[in-house]
């Protein structure tokens, strides 16, 4: 009885975090994860060891989690600091050995991803990026006309400054297209990302 009960507050403490796959958990999800598979073993293993502590700590860990999700919805800094930030370790078939020294990625492992991706050479890759679920995306030249990785200028109302220096968007220019899209302030963009030269708009849903 100990081993289903906790068989089942396992699967509804993953089921909460709201992933499907382990290989879409991020970092601390991971981490999490990994405490609460380890905290379930001590009460099937130990018939003396009380219940309740146990379900304690796996609801204190999953508020923890829950609440770090909130804190990355609202703030840009907290989500590169739990969820950490996708690497472009391929663009145009030229490898950046800068990113692939700080994802720890060999040569190896690059293009074993590259071949199961359909590739024999890695000047056929657009772009190859490690995500921040450590999957790595492989965009073949073949497959797509994308010239440029797309930059979120604005998400959630609040500016990335680094993204629009990367795309060449001063703050004046992006209020005055906001404005063309009925937004008032940029606290009425939900989405805007500058894509191939286009830059796409999605205002917030009022009901949400």
């Amino acid at each position: 009885m100990r081993t289903v009960i906790f068989y089942i507050i396992t699967i509804l403490a993953i089921r909460l975090m709201g992933k499907r796959q382990i290989g879409e958990l991020e970092p601390s999800e991971l981490v999490i994860t990994i405490i609460i598979s380890e905290l379930a073993t001590i009460p099937m293993q130990d018939r003396e060891y009380p219940l309740l502590n146990i379900v304690i700590a796996v609801t204190v860990l999953i508020s923890l989690e829950i609440f770090s999700a909130a804190i990355s919805v609202k703030s840009r800094t907290a989500e590169r600091v739990l969820a950490g930030q996708y690497n472009i370790i391929v663009e145009n078939g030229v490898i950046n050995q800068c990113e692939m020294k700080k994802a720890q990625l060999t040569i190896s492992e690059l293009y074993e991803e590259i071949r199961q991706n359909g590739a024999m050479d890695i000047n056929d890759v657009k772009f190859c990026i490690l995500e921040t679920s450590g999957k790595i995306s492989v965009l073949l030249k073949k497959d797509t006309e994308q010239n440029s990785i797309p930059y979120p200028l604005i998400v959630d109302g609040k500016l990335l400054r680094k993204n629009m220096l990367k795309a060449n968007v001063d703050e004046k220019h992006l209020l005055e297209e906001a404005k063309k899209h009925k937004a008032k302030s940029f606290d009425d963009v939900f989405l805007c990302i500058r894509n191939a030269g286009n830059t796409e708009w999605i205002l917030k849903d009022k009901e949400v």
